[in-house]
C-alpha cells in the first residue's frame, strides 16, 4: 500500500482502522453508556457505568498500542530532530497506554494487549513516517474527543481531556516538522485542516 494514495483516500484510512480493531465509538460502548446506571453497587462489582468505561478505555488503549507500534516502525525513517520527536512521543504513547490500562483494571476490567502486527501502509521515507504519525495523532484526537463525555464524571475524563492535550501538542510539532503551520486552528477537533 502506497502511503501518499492511503492518506487521500479516507475510505482506505476508514478501512485501515476498522480492521486494526478499533472501536472508540463502537456501538456497544455506546450502548452500555446510554443504558448506564450512575448509582454503584460495591457488593455486586463493576456497574454498567464501570463497564461503559472500560469499553471506552479499551478503544483508546488499541489507538495508543497502535500509535506505540507505529513511531517503532517507523524510528528506522527518522533522523535528526524528527527522531528525537519520534522517541519523545513513543514514549510519552506508551505512557498513554500505561495510564490507560491501569484505570481500565482499577474498573474492574481486562486491558486489551498490543496486537502481534499491524497493517501499516508502506513508509518508505521521513516524510512518510511523518504524515502517518500525523493520521494516527488526529485519530486519537477524535476518538478522545468522541468519547469523552460518554466516560464517567471525574478522573476518567480528566485523564482522557490531559491525553487529547498532548496528542494536540503532537500534531503541532508534527505539522512543524511536515514544514506546514503548527497551528493552523483555534480548536483541536483531530481533523486535519
Amino acid at each position: 500500500m502506497d502511503i501518499d494514495s492511503f492518506l487521500r483516500d479516507p475510505t482506505s484510512r476508514r478501512r485501515f482502522f476498522r480492521m486494526s480493531g478499533l472501536s472508540v465509538a463502537g456501538g456497544s460502548a455506546m450502548l452500555l453508556a446510554a443504558c448506564s446506571d450512575d448509582t454503584k453497587n460495591p457488593v455486586a462489582g463493576p456497574d454498567d457505568s464501570d463497564l461503559a468505561d472500560v469499553e471506552i478505555l479499551n478503544g483508546a488503549l488499541d489507538l495508543e498500542l497502535m500509535a506505540v507500534a507505529a513511531y517503532k516502525a517507523g524510528a528506522g525513517r527518522l533522523s535528526g530532530d524528527a527522531l528525537q520527536l519520534g522517541k519523545a512521543f513513543l514514549e510519552q504513547e506508551q505512557e498513554h497506554a500505561d495510564g490507560l490500562a491501569a484505570a481500565i483494571r482499577d474498573a474492574g476490567g481486562m486491558p486489551n494487549r498490543a496486537k502481534s502486527s499491524y497493517d501499516f501502509p508502506v513508509l518508505r521515507s521521513q516524510a512518510d513516517v511523518l504524515r502517518f504519525a500525523l493520521e494516527l495523532e488526529n485519530t486519537a484526537i477524535a476518538a478522545y474527543i468522541d468519547a469523552l463525555p460518554k466516560l464517567s464524571p471525574g478522573e476518567l475524563r480528566a485523564t482522557s481531556a490531559a491525553i487529547i492535550t498532548n496528542e494536540a501538542e503532537h500534531v503541532s510539532l508534527l505539522l512543524d516538522a511536515l514544514g506546514r503551520e503548527p497551528v493552523p486552528s483555534a480548536f483541536v477537533t483531530g481533523r486535519e485542516t
